[in-house]
């Protein structure tokens, strides 16, 4: 079947008008506020750097982002904070695998991370300049807090190692309370090298992990429990989310076994 000139013509023009729409498409990009990073690497942040990390997911179809970019993050009074920190703005449609990760639901959001990219705090939607400086510059002090939060956590493990590769019995003891207050934190950092190193006490001194049973901490005996039960295997019977009394005699009973276990070995 032959195609008249008229009939061609319409046709192609109807490409060109789909190739361009297509190509506009791919090219959409969000509007990047000046002198903000697009650079991902850095939203894990910089341990040792103890500066927060501001994060802004955004689209290019978002209105609001639009604005938080040219009114808001133009601020001269903005601008010098967020210069202080790492800066960053996300396409949520470029990284759907980062807005998935943080459980970006909307845009614009903002997220002030610690310098080893722990969530401090989140807010959404747009915000003046006197609302978003009132919430960054709390945030920030929150994640300084945090960041030394976890320098004296960290001091507290090394402390721990020192006192573990002591081999003293009297120092394990020592060892489980620091680790029980560690078991605790937030940072998932700390909590799993405090974790790590309770099973290395269960290994050698299990009655001085005990007393974490009964701590009022859901965290602190759930980790407790992992490393004895990491011990001694599926003979560990304690739960974690039981009431304190069922508990309290759970640890007992364990307590009365292990204390008689002990005396047995040091018998000739």
């Amino acid at each position: 079947m032959r195609v008249g000139p008229q009939r061609r013509k319409a046709f192609c023009k109807s490409i060109g008008v789909l190739l361009l729409l297509a190509s506009l498409t791919l090219v959409a990009r969000a509007e990047i506020p000046t002198g903000w990073s697009t650079n991902t690497n850095s939203i894990s942040g910089n341990a040792g750097s103890k500066q927060p990390v501001l994060v802004f997911f955004t689209a290019s179809w978002c209105q609001p982002c639009k604005l938080m970019s040219r009114l808001t993050l133009s601020n001269d009074t903005v601008k010098l904070v967020v210069t202080n920190m790492t800066h960053l703005a996300v396409d949520i449609d470029e990284h759907q695998d980062l807005a998935e990760k943080f459980g970006i639901d909307g845009v614009p959001t903002f997220l002030l991370l610690s310098d080893n990219g722990t969530e401090v705090r989140r807010t959404s939607g747009f915000q003046p300049a006197s609302d978003f400086l009132r919430w960054l510059t709390n945030g920030v002090t929150e994640a300084q807090a945090t960041i030394a939060r976890r320098e004296e956590c960290q001091k507290k493990i090394a402390t721990a190692d020192e006192l573990i590769a002591s081999t003293e019995a009297d120092a394990f003891p020592h060892v489980a309370t620091l680790l029980f207050d560690l078991c605790a934190d937030r940072d998932e950092s700390i909590s799993h090298s405090a974790a790590e190193r309770l099973k290395t006490v269960a290994a050698h001194q299990p009655t001085a992990l005990l007393d974490g049973l009964a701590d009022p901490r859901l965290a602190t005996r759930i980790q407790v429990a992992n490393a004895l039960r990491n011990h001694f295997g599926e003979s560990f019977d304690f739960d974690p989310w039981a009431n304190l009394a069922d508990r309290s005699k759970s640890a007992q009973q364990w307590r009365a076994k292990l204390t008689q276990k002990e005396q047995l070995e040091r018998t000739p």
